[in-house]
């Protein structure tokens, strides 16, 4: 627990500036991250995905063509191919290297997640859960009843990947047997957490549990073997940690689980840009760090390189947040991308629009 505690006491080392413009003018939200060792693409609230070299952090591409708010990203493992989805009704497959877009998927809604397990994609489109087949370029399944509102996330197990697992704005987390082909004896779990859903994530040795944040802030934990409730942490949970830390809460990002000490790790934030880090044991929620002097708005995402020893944050003040638990870094840098992209105009007028989903 020690040693965790210490690699959770991150400082900043860098940010950057989320612009290909030198003087920033097309500065936005940045609504996603995905990593690879190599690469970081970035989501921002200007319809536009932008590819960053992590070895020097300038900007390699810059990915245009969804027409509204991008929701989320994804990297094929191993690869240089990134999915993103879009309320514009498509998911998109792109060449992160070269910047172009290979396959253009539509959907009849608003796409709000993806995941993948080899060449089936799961989507949460509008209420439905759809899967689609990437080396057939066809539709393969859609579950329309499991849900009656917008489906938030999708996501396969990490071990058993014949199970899938969705949550919606309609209070529901179902999850699904895929090798069970009537799609009502393939809904295994329908679990009532009596709140809008907008994240889920596996967490546990075997990954036999499930955390989930309501859009109300509420962190709650299941047992995906019963589909019953472990542990709800309370229904004003920020109130609770701000009284007791002397400290103001307004939201929750995410979870990670470090599956090295089996703990679930929560991020938090105020609206000046202050990052807390929590963790989450059976019974309570426990401070750890802050994370300081970087950010000044709502941070939106969260990602932990282990073997990097780097945390990555983005944030609606435009910045993205490099943060190490390496002692010998210390310097804080703040880097314009001054490379012959950095020239580049966008397309797109400057737009904060974004899904109701992220907070």
């Amino acid at each position: 627990m020690d040693q965790l505690i210490s690699q959770l006491n991150f400082k900043s080392h860098n940010s950057i500036i989320h612009s290909v413009d030198s003087i920033g003018d097309d500065t936005c939200y940045v609504l996603d991250l995905s990593v690879t060792p190599s690469l970081l693409a970035a989501a921002g609230s200007n319809y536009l995905i932008k590819i960053y070299d992590r070895s020097n952090n300038t900007i390699l591409n810059v990915l245009s063509g969804h027409k509204d708010a991008i929701n989320e990203t994804k990297f094929i493992e191993n690869t240089n191919t990134l999915l993103s989805c879009s309320s514009d009704k498509t998911v998109k497959i792109w060449d992160a290297k070269t910047g172009q877009c290979s396959l253009t998927i539509n959907q009849q809604g608003e796409i709000f997640s993806i995941d993948l397990n080899g060449d089936i994609l799961a989507m949460g489109v509008g209420s439905m859960v759809v899967l689609y087949n990437l080396s057939t370029k066809k539709m393969i399944r859609k579950f329309d009843c499991s849900h009656t509102e917008d489906v938030t996330r999708v996501r396969f197990h990490p071990i058993d990947k014949n199970k899938l697992v969705s949550c919606s704005v309609d209070g529901l987390i179902c999850m699904y047997d895929l090798e069970q082909a009537d799609d009502d004896d393939a809904i295994i779990h329908v679990i009532n957490a009596e709140d809008s859903i907008g994240n889920i994530g596996f967490f546990g040795p075997s990954y036999q549990y499930l955390y989930s944040l309501s859009h109300t802030e509420r962190l709650a934990t299941w047992d995906l073997t019963t589909g019953s409730k472990v542990k709800h942490y309370g229904s004003d949970l920020r109130t609770t940690l701000s009284e007791r830390y002397k400290f103001e809460i307004n939201y929750f990002i995410s979870c990670i689980y470090d599956n090295a000490s089996n703990q679930l790790i929560l991020f938090g934030g105020d609206f000046n840009g202050t990052g807390y880090v929590f963790l989450v044991t059976p019974d309570d929620v426990i401070e750890v760090s802050k994370l300081q002097n970087v950010h000044t708005d709502v941070i939106r995402n969260v990602f932990w390189d282990k073997f990097k020893s780097e945390l990555i944050t983005s944030s609606e003040d435009s910045k993205i947040g490099f943060w190490t638990n390496n002692p010998s870094i210390t310097n804080v840098l703040k880097i314009n991308n001054d490379t012959s992209l950095n020239k580049m105009k966008d397309d797109k007028p400057k737009s904060k629009k974004t899904s109701p989903y992220h907070k």
